[in-house]
């Protein structure tokens, strides 16, 4: 409630920056008529001493104000707000905020202009503002067209907060929690009943590189905890997202918030592209437990937390000996297990589609049950875990329009620019061929002067601009395979490959890779890799291919020769 309190005030505050207009109340609205201009929009960095990185707050003189003569509009049913970036739309946010937070923008100098909107369609532009976002250079290509739900408000952190007490669950090693004011409660701007879901965005604070996405479902879920994030520092983003599938643009921490949030813990390797698709969360108040406990270990998680549509998967040196260990309640027992240490690990998995998140870890050691023949992890392999395949080619993705085309004077009312549908390009998958886009041209007409609002006519052109660009990626060697006899690991030294951002690699047993084992993906170039099934093979192979990133697309070369891992005595 605070929080809300605080926000609010906040909103308060850069209102007054516009009050020095002249407001009177007005009764003369035509209903066949296009919304009235925005009056007093600004564009907010700081608030006192705060600087929100990465971010940019919009007021503005709101049409739902009765006092405002010049900008009061009862039709109004939305507002829209265009950034540019040296001189190109960065992006339309389709439903904006008066007071809003708007997130996830690069460093740089934007300029940026809004609109109203009713059933007529989007008014008169405002006068242009200009303003400077500080912070890292995200790697990340912002949506073109925002057009979804609100803009979520008031998202704050929950680790590091000193509000919050120290034995929080977000307060402890390798988590991070984030909280935000639910789109369901009605009493702020931010409210929308159309949004199921969120998607929180983290960055790597010191590098702009994206670290994971989560996607958080329900409209009245006001929180998050995750677990298993690497020990950094991080900036949080948070998108409304509607039952379409389409997002809002990226809320950022409140202003009086911190914009950055270190995790202690450990180092691990665990980042995620957002290309990926969004990974499950671990329930709250996982752990594995063996204190108290005579033969095995229990794992243990909140009676509250909403596992719907999800199973948690139990692995131990690797090997998922139990699917859906998740039942009637919150807590399992196994016992099963020889008499050993081992790496237990717990992941959440879709039951939709087979994506895991990112596991919880912990090493133990149990004596066996007496009651029961001690097994290996091997030997309790549970054939009903599947996991998730990448597809064989990369999905289709729409080529976004852009456009240098900017609204210009009040009496042009040319808000949006419309243009030839989006292109769809297929990125080809383990090829070097070049693509060609088709971006296409837009020309827009200036409406004749009147006194009144008048709507703008955009033509489109049928003709088309092609370029090419080439994407090459190179093919890495698998340098170095090894393994010692009746181990369970593989330490690989990959060869570089320029650009590349990551590389996957695969584990077989015979030189066509029929039967493979594991197929893992890696930023290092050396690697080790582990799976109980390596430590009886006698022959075993790898092979490893490149993987570039640019933007929202993914390219990957052709897989290296198979090179047949060294097996020492």
């Amino acid at each position: 409630m605070k929080r809300l309190k605080k926000f609010g005030a906040i909103i308060c505050a850069i209102a007054m920056i516009v009050s020095s207009i002249t407001y009177y109340p007005t009764n003369n609205i035509s209903a066949a008529s296009l919304p009235k201009k925005i009056l007093g929009l600004v564009a907010v960095s700081k608030s006192g001493p705060d600087t929100i990185e990465n971010a940019i707050m919009f007021a503005w003189a709101g049409a739902d104000d009765t006092a405002n003569v010049d900008g009061y509009d009862p039709t109004v049913t939305a507002t829209v707000i265009y950034i540019y970036k040296d001189g190109k739309l960065v992006t339309k946010i389709g439903n904006a905020t008066k007071g809003g937070v708007v997130g996830g923008l690069s460093a740089g100098s934007y300029t940026a202009r809004a609109a109203n909107v009713n059933s007529m369609g989007e008014g008169s532009l405002s006068e242009e503002v200009s303003f400077t976002v500080t912070g890292a250079t995200l790697n990340y290509t912002y949506p073109v067209n925002c057009i979804g739900p609100k803009t979520p408000a008031g998202l704050s952190y929950i680790t590091g907060n000193p509000e919050v007490p120290a034995d929080n669950p977000a307060q402890a090693d390798n988590k991070l929690g984030v909280a935000w004011a639910p789109s369901s409660e009605a009493s702020i701007p931010s409210a929308d009943s159309s949004v199921v879901g969120y998607n929180l965005y983290l960055f790597d604070a010191k590098t702009g590189t994206p670290y994971r996405r989560v996607y958080v479902d329900g409209i009245t879920n006001s929180n998050v905890i995750l677990e298993s994030v690497s020990a950094g520092e991080y900036l949080a983003y948070l998108s409304a997202v509607d039952a379409e599938g389409r997002e809002s643009a990226l809320a950022a921490t409140s202003f009086g918030r911190s914009s950055k949030v270190t995790v202690k813990g450990q180092f691990i390797d665990n980042a995620q592209s957002f290309d990926k698709p969004n990974q499950p969360t671990l329930p709250l108040g996982l752990s594995i437990l063996t204190e108290g406990i005579d033969y095995g270990f229990t794992i243990a998680w909140s009676n509250v937390a909403d596992l719907t549509g999800q199973r948690l998967n139990l692995f131990v040196d690797g090997v998922c000996i139990k699917v859906g260990i998740n039942g009637d309640v919150a807590s399992y027992y196994e016992n099963r297990l020889a008499t050993g240490t081992y790496e237990v690990e717990v992941r959440s998995q879709y039951t939709s589609n087979n994506v895991e998140s990112f596991g919880l870890k912990k090493t133990v050691s149990i004596k066996a049950d007496p009651g029961l023949s001690g097994r290996t992890p091997a030997e309790l392999a549970d054939p009903a875990y599947s996991e998730y395949e990448e597809p064989t080619t990369n999905p289709t993705t729409t080529a976004e329009p852009t456009t240098t085309a900017k609204p210009t004077s009040e009496n042009e009312t040319t808000p949006v620019v419309e243009t030839t549908p989006s292109v769809e390009t297929t990125p080809e998958i383990e090829t070097t061929t070049e693509k060609t886009e088709t971006t296409p041209a837009v020309e827009t007409t200036k409406p004749q002067e009147s006194n009144t609002n008048a709507q703008t006519t955009t033509k489109k052109q049928p003709s088309q601009t092609t370029k090419t660009s080439s994407v090459k990626v190179g093919k890495t060697v698998v340098k170095k395979a090894i393994k010692k006899k009746n181990a369970k690991k593989i330490s690989l030294t990959l060869k570089r490959v320029k650009g590349a951002t990551k590389y996957k690699v695969q584990i077989a047993k015979d030189k066509k890779f029929k039967k493979t084992i594991v197929t893992k993906t890696t930023k290092k170039l050396t690697y080790s890799v582990s799976n109980s099934k390596f430590k009886k093979a006698k022959k075993l192979y790898a092979r490893a291919k490149a993987i570039v990133v640019k933007g929202k697309k993914t390219y990957q070369g052709k897989w290296s020769k198979p090179k047949q891992v060294k097996i020492k005595k």
